[in-house]
C-alpha cells in the first residue's frame, strides 16, 4: 500500500506499516469531492495517492494550497480538539488512503519509538504549513497595499 510513501511514515518498519494499512482503506473521489470540511469532527487521516486535492482555510478559501501526492492532509484527527482546521475538495478525480485516527492513535501508542517519530513529523508538517499560510497573508497585505496607477 502506498502509506510507506508518504514522508508522515517514512523509515517506519514494514510490519507497523502493514498494520497501519489493515486499518486503512483506499478510496476513489470525483473531482469536485468535498473530502471534510473545516469545523467538522476529525476522524480520519489521509494521503493523496494520485490526483489534486485542494485545502481551503477561511469562508471564500482565503487561504489555499494543493495537496501532493504523498502528501498527508486532515491530520487535525491526530490533534486535539480532533476538528478539521481547512476544508479539503478534489480539484480532479484523486485516490486517497483514508486512516482511521483512533485505531492509528492505538498503533502509534502500541510502538511508541515510532509513534514519537510519527508525530514528530507530523508537528513539523503543521509548522511548514502554518509558514506557507503565514507567507501567503503576508504576500497579499503586501500586494493589496501596492498604490494604483491606473
Amino acid at each position: 500500500m502506498f502509506i510507506k510513501e508518504a514522508e508522515l511514515f517514512h523509515d517506519i518498519p514494514s510490519h507497523i506499516i502493514d498494520e497501519i494499512a489493515a486499518v486503512a482503506e483506499e478510496e476513489i473521489l470525483p473531482a469536485g469531492q468535498v473530502v471534510f470540511r473545516a469545523g467538522e469532527v476529525a476522524e480520519s487521516l489521509y494521503i493523496l495517492e494520485d490526483g489534486w486535492v485542494n485545502l481551503a482555510v477561511g469562508g471564500a478559501g482565503l487561504l489555499s494550497m494543493p495537496v501532493s501526492p504523498g502528501d498527508v492532509f486532515g491530520w487535525s484527527a491526530l490533534v486535539e480538539p480532533n476538528q478539521y482546521t481547512a476544508s479539503a475538495e478534489c480539484r480532479t478525480e484523486s485516490t486517497v488512503i483514508k486512516v482511521d485516527a483512533n485505531r492509528l492513535m492505538h498503533i502509534l501508542e502500541k510502538h511508541p519509538a515510532e509513534g514519537f517519530k510519527v508525530m514528530r513529523r507530523l508537528a513539523g508538517l503543521i509548522a511548514s504549513r502554518l509558514l506557507r499560510s503565514y507567507q501567503e497573508i503576508v504576500g497579499s497585505r503586501e500586494t493589496s497595499q501596492m498604490p494604483s496607477y491606473g
